[in-house]
């Protein structure tokens, strides 16, 4: 397992932390702990579920792709590319819906939430990790068409 592969991995496991403790606090408010920001008015905006699901939950189905399509790619050798394209895809979505999460809370909810933002950072973080391997792949299939 390559350097770029581990940081995706542990990368995805503390963002399954984060979105896990995200979704705990979203049913008890009072387990909420928050230095930075306004993390309660961000965690009861309208804007923190989608039909009665808190996004956090979506939060935790992304990084528990990412983190199954590791596990694959480590496991069969053969999955490493079609693996590394279907995790690079899962968090591009991740880190757009992210970066629209950001903007809401600055231009709309005008309140921050340091967890939010944990997430998104280590959204961005597996995005550059899963865009050196999926550079890799293509790099080693235009070698091999020649």
């Amino acid at each position: 397992m390559g350097r770029w592969h581990t940081a995706s991995l542990v990368l995805a496991v503390a963002g399954l932390l984060v979105a896990g403790y995200l979704t705990y606090t979203h049913y008890d408010r009072s387990a909420l702990v928050c230095t930075v920001g306004n993390c309660q008015t961000v965690q009861t905006s309208p804007y923190a579920e989608i039909a009665g699901i808190p996004i956090s939950i979506l939060g935790m189905g992304m990084y528990l792709a990412v983190i199954g399509l590791g596990l694959a790619r480590g496991l069969r050798p053969a999955w490493f590319a079609p693996a590394t394209m279907a995790a690079f895809a899962v968090v591009l979505a991740g880190a757009v819906y992210a970066a629209y999460l950001t903007y809401l809370e600055l231009a709309v909810i005008k309140a921050i939430c340091q967890w939010c933002v944990t997430s998104a950072l280590l959204t961005l973080g597996i995005l550059v990790a899963e865009g050196v391997l999926l550079w890799r792949v293509l790099d080693a299939g235009e070698r091999e068409a020649f």
